[in-house]
């Protein structure tokens, strides 16, 4: 069986990047990266199987690794733009991580403060969120430079604790509160809560904006960021 490394050397995995844009210019700030495979298999399933024979840190890893280097050692204009990488709670806590992330820190030196690690929040990695040592090392990688983000956020109960937390200086609002958001009141009050309290800080992403009824009703409630296929889909970088 091929490593996850030679699967990326031989572009079996790869990244694509889409836009996140500042609203309502529609602006570019940044991308986030996605990872692909040439099989076509989808994202989720691609970590639920690595997670299943126990290879998601090191799926993780790989895919973090890649996509930093994609991006920062490419030549066009986006070296001073944000990136927004994928990261599992679970890698996070591995006793391998510290000597990983402490070697990107490295690698990437001049680059720590555009790196955003989106903090997955998915259910199979719930547990993770109560470890002690997962608050300390979210903190750890602030410490360093690491910009973080809460990723998917939806209208959890919990999700207030979540924040607290971590602090994350972004915080992405699930696709499902942009789409129709024009014609959805209860989607409204919810984005326009959300838009209240990171008045200040944390930095508000909505994503999944297709429409431009929805750019529009967004940027009228106050969304400061968006990301979706009305910016742009998940392709090479321009220069690539």
């Amino acid at each position: 069986m091929e490593s996850i490394a030679e699967l990326f050397k031989k572009k079996e995995y790869y990244h694509a990047f889409q836009p996140i844009c500042q609203l309502p210019e529609k602006s570019r700030i940044g991308y986030e990266v996605l990872l692909r495979s040439k099989a076509g298999i989808h994202p989720e399933a691609l970590f639920s199987l690595a997670k299943e024979n126990k290879m998601l840190p090191e799926l993780d890893i790989h895919s973090l690794h890649h996509a930093l280097s994609t991006f920062f050692h490419s030549s066009l204009e986006h070296k001073n733009e944000l990136l927004f990488v994928n990261i599992f709670p679970s890698t996070i806590i591995e006793d391998t991580f510290p000597g990983f992330i402490q070697k990107i820190a490295r690698s990437f030196r001049p680059f720590l403060t555009q790196i955003v690690l989106e903090i997955n929040e998915s259910i199979m990695e719930g547990e993770c969120w109560s470890e002690p040592i997962f608050t300390r090392r979210i903190a750890e990688l602030k410490k360093m430079g690491f910009l973080i983000a809460l990723d998917d956020v939806g209208d959890g109960a919990n999700i207030f604790s979540k924040i607290e937390d971590i602090s994350p200086d972004y915080i992405k609002i699930d696709r499902f509160f942009s789409q129709e958001l024009s014609s959805s009141l209860e989607k409204q009050k919810t984005v326009k809560l959300f838009v209240d309290f990171c008045k200040d800080a944390p930095q508000l992403i909505l994503e999944g904006v297709e429409e431009e009824e929805d750019f529009a009703c967004a940027s009228f409630l106050g969304v400061a960021i968006g990301q979706g296929y009305l910016f742009g889909k998940p392709g090479s970088l321009p220069d690539e």
